[in-house]
């Protein structure tokens, strides 16, 4: 990844990390923010959708096509999207 890429993703999971926050556990925010520092920005969006479907919390249409966006640009779509596939919509 050249470094514009990879600060447009990592700005992008990091919006999305801020407007998730109420649903993923303090932890799985440590990690994610881990994960994006180390420039390794496709386990921290696996994370993302792991920490949400562990407990399937609910996803908005955007929040799901944001990050289902993220997931097709980083070739993750399958992993990411059977993990939010156990999130209910709100």
């Amino acid at each position: 990844m050249d470094s514009a890429f990879y600060e447009d993703i990592a700005g992008r999971l990091r919006g999305l990390l801020i407007r998730m926050s109420d649903r993923l556990t303090t932890k799985d925010q440590v990690l994610i923010v881990e994960f994006i520092d180390a420039n390794e920005p496709g386990v921290a969006l696996e994370q993302m959708a792991a920490g949400l479907s562990e407990d399937e919390k609910p996803l908005s249409a955007d929040e799901r096509s944001d990050m289902m966006a993220l997931a097709d640009r980083m070739n993750l779509g399958q992993r990411v999207s059977r993990a939010l596939a156990l999130c209910p919509s709100h």
